[in-house]
């Protein structure tokens, strides 16, 4: 196979992955967004009045929480061959379809047993739509804006840290007002999450394409180049194209998954118990809080590490590389992690708190890495491999954390178990950053500076195109 004949200036190439990225990752992000929201909408419902009305103790809530993740993990590498068979754009819209039913289901779970058994069915659901849309940015960018665009994604998640405490506090008010299913709006929460789910497969439907060549907001010469581009770096990427059970034999994807579920320990735990921690202030420290205080406080920390998260993703985007980024966001949340359990005021354990929330948000940066390392459908079984195990981090960490705090009477121990993973992430993060520039090495690729981020050059010096 050769490079493609196309010949692109550094300032074009930044031009059309510019334009690709503003028409394509809003509705990326959005679904991101939607996605898991409703994920951990039980985390909002559980304080403003879930546990309460269906008897949840710290244990059984995080148990709750968790058991989403079961029917995720189990679902997650098998589906990323239906992936692969039907594309991105139907494979989202038939997870968003089912999903959003499901959440509506859970609005109206009548005791702690249904609501475990529609948690666990959500999971089902939604198993696919991360490595689906960690996928769809592979096909859609050159290697080096893919770091800016995995950190736009996860920065776009991270957003349901901000904005999740107001839209929950919102609609619960609302539905409490509206005297929804006798007046409990922790229900009118849940359901309205399902139903932005079920609404969002509209513009899924209409504007999300498989392919950049399919996209009709290109001029000829723009689709034309900017596929040919997208091929120069294929070509120039030289990484081999491996079957799903080659990649599942590797220990490669294995030890990265493990490293992805300790940065998603540490998200998953600050989305959980972040407006718990907050709501035990009055308690902690003396400091009261009305609801919408208490909502908008619950949003900084996270607010802290999605613009720490949004300029290592500049600057990954600049480099080609991400591997020790990870590794000062990781210790970064070690350090925040054992602050929190010394904090002797409200508004230190919300800066630390924003340290441990920076380690969780910078995953966007670790699916670089895997890109570096793997093409085609073994990409597709690496990233749902990562992404499952990393989603195990969804059932561990709000049950770990949650049977810590009822025996403790305190969220101590628990953020000890996390400065340990992430102590531990941040060396599997070198190792994977020195193995995939091993790989390009041995291929006679390396990354060079191009402008805004970089392209890749064969041994001999020359750049191919872009």
């Amino acid at each position: 196979m050769t490079t493609p004949d196309v010949s692109l200036s550094a300032e074009e190439v930044k031009r059309l992955s510019r334009k690709a990225i503003w028409r394509v990752m809003p509705l990326v992000g959005f679904l991101a967004l939607v996605a898991y929201l409703d994920r951990i909408s039980i985390a909002f419902a559980g304080p403003l009045g879930m546990n309460k009305e269906l008897g949840l103790t710290a244990t059984t809530f995080g148990f709750a929480v968790s058991i989403l993740t079961i029917g995720y993990v189990i679902f997650e590498v098998p589906t990323s061959g239906l992936l692969a068979k039907f594309g991105t754009r139907l494979w989202v819209i038939r997870i968003m379809l089912t999903w959003g039913v499901i959440q509506v289901l859970i609005g109206f779970a009548p005791n702690k047993e249904m609501l475990y058994l529609g948690r666990f069915l959500l999971g089902v659901a939604e198993a696919g739509i991360n490595p689906a849309l960690y996928f769809f940015i592979s096909v859609w960018f050159i290697r080096s804006y893919r770091p800016l665009a995995y950190t736009l994604y996860g920065v776009a998640i991270g957003l349901s840290g901000v904005f999740g405490p107001l839209i929950a506090n919102s609609l619960v008010s609302l539905g409490g007002h509206l005297n929804f299913d006798g007046g409990h709006g922790w229900r009118f929460l849940l359901v309205m999450l399902g139903v932005v789910a079920l609404l969002a497969v509209i513009p899924t439907a209409l504007w999300l394409r498989d392919h950049p060549r399919d996209a009709k907001w290109w001029t000829d010469t723009e689709r034309r180049k900017y596929q040919a581009m997208l091929d120069a770096d294929a070509v120039s990427a030289n990484v081999p194209h491996l079957s799903i059970w080659q990649v599942l034999r590797q220990w490669r994807p294995w030890v990265m998954g493990f490293g992805y579920f300790a940065f998603f320990y540490a998200y998953y735990t600050i989305s959980v118990w972040a407006p718990t921690i907050v709501l035990g202030f009055k308690k902690q420290f003396g400091t009261t809080f009305t609801s919408l205080q208490s909502a908008l406080i619950t949003g900084i920390p996270t607010l802290i590490a999605l613009i720490g998260a949004l300029i290592l993703g500049i600057i990954a985007g600049k480099r080609g590389r991400s591997g020790w980024l990870l590794v000062g966001a990781s210790v970064a949340g070690a350090v925040g992690c054992l602050t929190t359990t010394v904090a002797r005021g409200p508004w230190v354990l919300i800066i630390a708190l924003g340290a441990v929330a920076l380690a969780g948000n910078a995953i966007g940066l670790y699916m670089p890495i895997a890109n570096r390392v793997f093409a085609g459908t073994g990409l597709v079984a690496a990233l749902a491999l990562i992404n499952s195990m990393g989603a195990a981090a969804g059932f561990f960490s709000p049950l770990v954390t949650g049977y810590l705090s009822d025996v403790t009477g305190n969220q101590n121990a628990g953020f000890y178990v996390m400065t340990g993973l992430l102590l531990i992430a941040a060396v599997i993060s070198v190792v994977a950053e020195r193995h995939a520039n091993r790989i390009e090495r041995d291929s006679g690729v390396s990354l060079v500076s191009s402008g805004h981020g970089t392209t890749t050059a064969s041994k001999d010096g020359s750049v191919p195109a872009p």
